[in-house]
């Protein structure tokens, strides 16, 4: 049996209907709850498209990506099995045989692509996602824009996805007076960061050899005496957005905070993230299938709810 580990992290999805008071510009945001983010989620399913297997399917475009959300199994207004998948250029894949090392093309028609996919887990009923982590898959932002609704008739809805902490730190670090810095590192290269961001083509970094890693590092600090963070749920949303922008590429995310009367305290946020790692066994030459990452997640979740309901309260 061959043996691999992966990651399951996981996220508290929160649905907020913003909507103006009464035809004045002023709004106000209330929460879904557990009915009417079901009744939600089915209305905006209604419209996706049915597949020839009998799932549906939808098309999430952002500005920086496109991905596809398919909807594996939903029962009734309790859980939600998706597959959510990346298009990856053609170009860069090819099939290899094992033992003559030959490799050809995939053969594909104009209209398809090859994904990169991977599969998550929503429990209705506490908002928590559970999401398994596979190389070059999409990051957690997919699912966050598919519940994004811009439509402003009587109101739009505004997702918001959190990482679950293992322990208030978030809480922790809000008590404290100031919260001076915020200091990420980013391994490179991305083609869009390194030329981007640093400004580099790819010919500038054919110059350099035996290089062990690269990354690049951003550090943000307050004006003096000042917090960079209003509340606990923003801190909270910032970290799954760096987490769903960068996924393993995201190497350090820490803040510096203390009170008045005490010296600065790093707090390595990355460290307290709940995750659980778990191990797949498949025969050589085979892979996974889709009920076998369904029952993985199910159970792996269903072990640690307790947990993450204590971690997740609003």
């Amino acid at each position: 049996m061959a043996i691999t580990r992966r990651k399951i992290s996981f996220y508290k999805l929160v649905l907020e209907k913003t909507e103006f008071v009464n035809g004045t510009n002023s709004i106000k945001t209330t929460p879904l709850d557990h009915e009417q983010m079901v009744k939600y989620f089915e209305k905006i399913f209604a419209k996706t498209q049915k597949l020839e297997n009998g799932n549906r399917a939808a098309l999430v475009d952002t500005s920086s990506e496109k991905y596809v959300i398919e909807f594996v199994g939903y029962s009734g207004n309790r859980y939600l099995f998706m597959k959510v998948g990346r298009q990856n250029p053609a170009e860069t894949v090819a099939l290899r045989d094992i033992n003559t090392l030959e490799t050809q093309l995939v053969p594909m028609s104009q209209t398809q692509m090859l994904e990169l996919f991977t599969y998550c887990l929503l429990d209705f009923d506490t908002g928590i996602i559970s999401y398994i982590g596979l190389n070059g898959a999409p990051r957690i932002s997919a699912i966050r824009e598919f519940f994004n609704e811009n439509e402003q008739k009587d109101g739009w809805i505004n997702a918001k996805i959190a990482v679950i902490m293992t322990q208030d730190i978030i809480k922790t670090i809000l008590h404290k007076k100031v919260i001076s810095k915020l200091d990420l590192t980013v391994a490179v290269p991305d083609d869009d960061i390194l030329s981007d961001k640093l400004g580099l083509s790819e010919k500038d970094f054919d110059l350099l050899q035996n290089v062990r890693t690269k990354t690049i590092s951003y550090s943000i600090t307050a004006k003096r005496n000042r917090t960079v963070f209003k509340s606990n749920s923003e801190l909270a949303i910032l970290i799954a957005d760096l987490k769903g922008k960068f996924g393993d590429k995201l190497k350090k995310l820490s803040v510096n905070a203390k009170n008045p009367e005490e010296n600065s305290q790093i707090y390595n946020l990355l460290s307290y993230s709940f995750t659980k790692s778990v191990q797949i066994e498949n025969d050589p030459g085979q892979t996974i299938d889709t009920n076998g990452f369904k029952n993985i997640l199910f159970e792996v979740y269903d072990s640690n709810k307790d947990e993450l309901l204590k971690y997740s309260r609003n």
